[in-house]
């Protein structure tokens, strides 16, 4: 993984990249938090009746992940991030937020090609896993009931609007990703194996 190194210079690569995915950890955990907490209340109280905005910090993490680094990483995380929230907040179905984030990020990561990563499709990226998490939310509250809201009034009102914030928020992160999660391609390509 390190090629010819010293063992005191293998062990100071190692505990970097340890010490890289302790802080990426407690990085998604702060996400989490303001994903549940402080980003509800940013939405103004007029549009609250009208429109469901959840922006989904934790998911665009879990692509990250998935597109710069590893998709079996970003399954891992999006697995690890999504059965937290079903506990903490969907407790009438466990599962379906840990099942969507992980097959977003692990689409995700299938969808990259490691010489074409740009701006623009990271964004394409972004937008197709955040359509399909939430498509597939949507389909499995739909097959067992527990939602009976028509498709169209719910990707107008909730959907979308949640979206287009979390498309936002994903532009905003995108060069700091890039910059800290972004191995090398030869590092990235032998992974990928």
């Amino acid at each position: 993984m390190f090629g010819k190194c010293s063992s005191s210079r293998c062990r100071a690569l190692s505990n970097a990249s340890t010490l890289k995915w302790v802080l990426l950890t407690l990085t998604l955990l702060v996400f989490f938090l303001l994903e549940s907490s402080l980003l509800p209340w940013i939405t103004p109280l007029e549009w609250r009746s009208e429109l469901s905005i959840y922006p989904k910090l934790v998911l665009i993490s879990a692509v990250y992940i998935s597109v710069f680094t590893n998709r079996h990483i970003g399954l891992a995380y999006g697995l690890a991030f999504g059965l937290l929230q079903d506990v903490q907040f969907y407790g009438h179905m466990i599962g379906v937020n840990a099942f969507a984030y992980g097959l977003a990020a692990y689409v995700a990561g299938l969808l990259i090609r490691p010489n074409l990563v740009s701006l623009f499709s990271v964004f394409l990226i972004q937008l197709s896993a955040l359509l399909l998490y939430e498509t597939s939310t949507y389909a499995i509250y739909r097959l067992f009931s527990v939602t009976d809201s028509d498709f169209g009034w719910t990707f107008i009102h909730g959907m979308l609007p949640s979206i287009l914030i979390s498309l936002f928020l994903a532009l905003a992160l995108y060069i700091p990703a890039r910059k800290w999660l972004e191995a090398p391609r030869s590092e990235r390509d032998s992974d990928e194996e």
